[in-house]
C-alpha cells in the first residue's frame, strides 16, 4: 500500500511540474532598441523578473493560461497570454502623452520626460466639488506618501504635512508647503481654485529649497486664466454629514449604578457613598431604584430626599445623544468668471462656506469666505506682467465647559452618570448635566476664532531669443490676522428645589488676543533653454530669494464678569488681570539654480544647489550651501 501511494505521489507532482512553462524574449522600443530593465511579470500574482542591459528576460510561469504584463517607465504597458508560446518577444509604445505632460517643480516646471527626481502631481479633478471644508483633509490618500496628520476632526485644523514617514528621531519634522510659490497655510484655501498639487519627495527635487525644504515640498499651484471667451461657471454642494463613530455606552440608568456600585465593592472592599462629585448612592437608594424599575409602572426619574431635602436621580440619560446632532447640514458655493482679450486675460473667484455644528447646543458652526482676483497684460511681445490677489476669512465658534476644565468627552466621562438628569422639575440644570452637556445647553461658554490673510503677487516674465531666454520676477505681500475671544462664564445649577450653585466661579472672565504676521517676499530667475541639433537638451536657471515675516501679539484678560451676556473687557471689573505681547522678526536670503541636459531624450542629468542664509540661526552659522545631482 505504501509503495503505491509514493507512485501516486510521484504521478501527481510530475504533473504539476509539467505544466509549468519558462518563457523567454526581448522587450525593445518601437525603434527595435532593447528596453533594459522592463518589467515582466504574471498578472495577478508577485513572481516577475527584470530584463538585462540587452533586453532579454526568462520567466517561468505557472502554465498556458498565464498572462504576463510588460511594463516599463514612459512606456504604455501590454499584456499577452502565454498559450503554447515559449519565447514572447514584445514592443511597448512610448506613452507620448504621459510623457509630454508638464509637472511643478521648484521655480518652474518640466516635463515629465526630463524628470530624474522623485516628483508626484495630482491635478485639479482630485479636489474639484468635493464636501470638504478645506484643501488639507482633501489631500487625505491622494498623494503617495503624504501623510496628513489631523490632531482632531475640527474644520479648522491645519495639520502637518509629512513625507515618507518618520523624518528624524525626536523631534520629527514637516514639509515646507508653498501656495504659488509663497508659504501658506492650505487650510485657508479655495480647493476649487486649485489647479495642481506637486510633492517634491527627495532632496534631488527639493534641495532647491535649501534648509527649509529637508523634509520634503508640497507646491499647489492655484489655476490661471482660460483663453477665450469670457465663462461665467457656478456650483453649490449641498452635503448632509453625520457622526460617523459615536460611542455606545451602557444607558439604562439602574443598570449603570448596579454595575457601578459592583465594581466598586470589587475594588475598594465596601459600598461607594458617591459617584464621583455630582450624585450620591447608598445600598438604600439601589434597592429603591431596583424596586421602581421592577415594578413596571412608570415612575419619577427626579424625587426629593425628604430627610436632606436635596434632588434624588432615577434617570436613564444618554448624554452623548444630548451632546450630537443626528445629522448636519454644509453648503459650499462657488462662483467663478474668467476670459481674456489679445493681450489680457482675468479670472475671478469667490466662495462661501457654511458648516453647521455637531453639537446641538451652544454648536460649533464653521464658515470660510475666499476671494481671488487674476490677471495679466502683455505691456508688448516680451514682456507680460501679473498679479495674483487673494482674501480669505475663517470663522469659528468653539464651545467650552467652565466645570471641569477638560473637554466635553473627558467631562462627560467623569461626570455623565446615566441615572443622572439634565434638569430638574423646577427647569433648572443638575449638578450632573452642568459638568458636561449642561454647560453646552447655557450656551454662553467659548472661544471665538477668527482669521483672515490678504494676499498679493505682482509678477513679471520676459522673453528673449525666441523663448530661449527667459527672465521672471515676483513680490508677494502676505498680512495675516488671528484673532481669538475667549469667554467663561459660571454656570447655575441645583441640587435642592429654591438654591442655585453655580461652576466656574474661579473663572468668570473674558480674554482677548489679536496677533498679526506681514511677510513680504520676492523672487527673481533667468533661464535659458535650447535643444542643439535634435539631441542635446540643455535648462539652465539662476535666481535670487528673498524673505521677510515680521509677528506681534498682543493680549488681555480679565476676570469679574458684570453679566453673562458681557463681550467686552470693559465689561469685567475683577483684579485678576493679565497681559501679554510677543514680537519677532526673521530674514531669509538664498541664491538657487538648477541644471537639466538630456540626451537624445534617454539619458538624464540635473544639478540643483542653493545657497541660504537665514536670520534664525547664530551670526557664524547662517549660510550653508545644499547641492544635489540625480541621473536616469
Amino acid at each position: 500500500m505504501k509503495n503505491v501511494l509514493m507512485i501516486l505521489l510521484f504521478l501527481a507532482s510530475t504533473s504539476v511540474f509539467a505544466q509549468r512553462v519558462t518563457v523567454t524574449g526581448t522587450v525593445t522600443d518601437a525603434g527595435g532598441n532593447p528596453l533594459p530593465g522592463a518589467t515582466v511579470q504574471v498578472k495577478g500574482s508577485t513572481i516577475g523578473s527584470l530584463t538585462d542591459p540587452e533586453g532579454k528576460y526568462s520567466i517561468t510561469v505557472a502554465g498556458p493560461d498565464a498572462t504576463l504584463v510588460f511594463s516599463f517607465v514612459g512606456y504604455n504597458p501590454r499584456e499577452v497570454q502565454v498559450l503554447n508560446q515559449t519565447v514572447i518577444n514584445m514592443v511597448l509604445m512610448e506613452n507620448v502623452k504621459g510623457l509630454e505632460e508638464v509637472v511643478v517643480v521648484g521655480y518652474g516646471t518640466q516635463k515629465k520626460l526630463n524628470l530624474t527626481a522623485a516628483v508626484d502631481q495630482v491635478t485639479n479633478e482630485t479636489l474639484e466639488n468635493r464636501p470638504v471644508p478645506n484643501v488639507s483633509q482633501g489631500l487625505q490618500g491622494v498623494l503617495p506618501n503624504l501623510n496628513i496628520r489631523l490632531l482632531d476632526g475640527k474644520p479648522i485644523q491645519a495639520p502637518s504635512f509629512n513625507i515618507r514617514g518618520t523624518t528624524s528621531i525626536g523631534q520629527g519634522g514637516n514639509a515646507l508647503v508653498l501656495i504659488d510659490g509663497v508659504e501658506g497655510d492650505p487650510s485657508l484655501l479655495n480647493p476649487n481654485d486649485i489647479e495642481s498639487v506637486s510633492m517634491l519627495k527627495d532632496a534631488a527635487a527639493a534641495s532647491i529649497y535649501g534648509a527649509r525644504g529637508v523634509f520634503g515640498v508640497v507646491l499647489i499651484t492655484t489655476k490661471n486664466p482660460t483663453k477665450g471667451k469670457t465663462s461665467i461657471t457656478f456650483t453649490s454642494n449641498t452635503a448632509n454629514k453625520r457622526p460617523v463613530a459615536v460611542p455606545n455606552f451602557v444607558t439604562d440608568g439602574y443598570t449603570w449604578v448596579r454595575m457601578f456600585t459592583e465594581a466598586f465593592v470589587n475594588g475598594d472592599g465596601s459600598f461607594p457613598q458617591n459617584i464621583n462629585k455630582t450624585l450620591k448612592v447608598s445600598q438604600a437608594y439601589l434597592d429603591e431604584f431596583k424596586r421602581r424599575v421592577e415594578s413596571g409602572e412608570p415612575y419619577n426619574t427626579v424625587d426629593i430626599d425628604p430627610v436632606t431635602g436635596e434632588y434624588v436621580y432615577y434617570g436613564s440619560t444618554d448624554f452623548y445623544a444630548e451632546l450630537y446632532n443626528k445629522s448636519l447640514m454644509a453648503y459650499d458655493n462657488n462662483l467663478s468668471i474668467s476670459g481674456s482679450g489679445d493681450k489680457t486675460n482675468y479670472l475671478i473667484s469667490g466662495r462661501y462656506l457654511r458648516q453647521d455644528g455637531l453639537f446641538r447646543y451652544n454648536t460649533d458652526d464653521y464658515n470660510m469666505k475666499n476671494f481671488r482676483a487674476k490677471g495679466s497684460i502683455q505691456v508688448f511681445p516680451w514682456l507680460t506682467i501679473d498679479n495674483n490677489t487673494d482674501y480669505s476669512q475663517m470663522q469659528y465658534h468653539n464651545p467650552m465647559n467652565v466645570g471641569e476644565g477638560s473637554g466635553i468627552w473627558r467631562n462627560i466621562a467623569d461626570e455623565g452618570h446615566p441615572n443622572g438628569t439634565m434638569f430638574n422639575p423646577d427647569g433648572t440644570l443638575t449638578m450632573v448635566a452642568v459638568y458636561n452637556v449642561g454647560d453646552l445647553w447655557y450656551g454662553k461658554n467659548g472661544i471665538d476664532t477668527k482669521k483672515g490673510i490678504f494676499k498679493n503677487t505682482t509678477g513679471l516674465t520676459a522673453s528673449f531669443l525666441d523663448d530661449k531666454i527667459r527672465v521672471k520676477g515676483d513680490f508677494t505681500f502676505l498680512n495675516t490676522n488671528n484673532d481669538y475671544k475667549r469667554k467663561r462664564v459660571q454656570v447655575p445649577y441645583s441640587n435642592k428645589p429654591g438654591v442655585i450653585a453655580y461652576v466656574g466661579t474661579t473663572t468668570n472672565d473674558i480674554a482677548q488676543e489679536k496677533a498679526e504676521t506681514q511677510y513680504l517676499a520676492t523672487n527673481i530667475y533667468a533661464e535659458y533653454e535650447n535643444t542643439f541639433n535634435d539631441t542635446h537638451y540643455l535648462k539652465f536657471m539662476l535666481g535670487y530669494n528673498y524673505e521677510q515675516s515680521t509677528y506681534q501679539r498682543l493680549s488681555a484678560q480679565r476676570n469679574g464678569i458684570i453679566y453673562e451676556d458681557a463681550t467686552d473687557l470693559n465689561l469685567a471689573l475683577g483684579q485678576s488681570i493679565t497681559t501679554g505681547g510677543g514680537w519677532e522678526k526673521w530674514l531669509i536670503i538664498g541664491g538657487f539654480s538648477r541644471l537639466n541636459y538630456s540626451y537624445k531624450d534617454r539619458y538624464l542629468l540635473e544639478v540643483n544647489a542653493r545657497y541660504d542664509g537665514s536670520s534664525k540661526f547664530p551670526a557664524n552659522q547662517r549660510f550653508a550651501l545644499f547641492p544635489s545631482v540625480s541621473g536616469g
